[in-house]
């Protein structure tokens, strides 16, 4: 499926909270945020590249101007790696749990 096309089904078919500070591009599609501190925040993307899709989860920072940029932190996957990465994720969960 051509992104612009997985951009608009997401959109119609997926509820999910964009954050209101960064746009979406042709070839972005910003799906949530976490706020780390009021100048540091987690962002959630799905986004397109040369043909093939990614999954990126980017730390930002506000600058002294009051804008928002992002950092090299982060991680960015190709959709084909986002199974071993939920993997990871589960095994985080089961983990919290163990400790309660």
């Amino acid at each position: 499926m051509e992104f612009i096309d997985l951009k608009k089904r997401a959109k119609g078919e997926i509820e999910f909270s964009e954050p209101g500070f960064i746009k979406d591009s042709d070839d972005q599609l910003n799906v949530g945020s976490l706020e780390l501190n009021p100048t540091q925040k987690v962002i959630f993307s799905v986004s397109a590249f040369k043909g093939r899709k990614y999954i990126d989860i980017r730390h930002w920072i506000q600058a002294e101007s009051g804008g928002w940029t992002p950092t090299k932190k982060g991680v960015h996957l190709s959709f084909d790696k986002f199974g071993e990465f939920g993997k990871a994720v589960d095994i985080f969960a089961k983990i919290i749990e163990l400790d309660k």
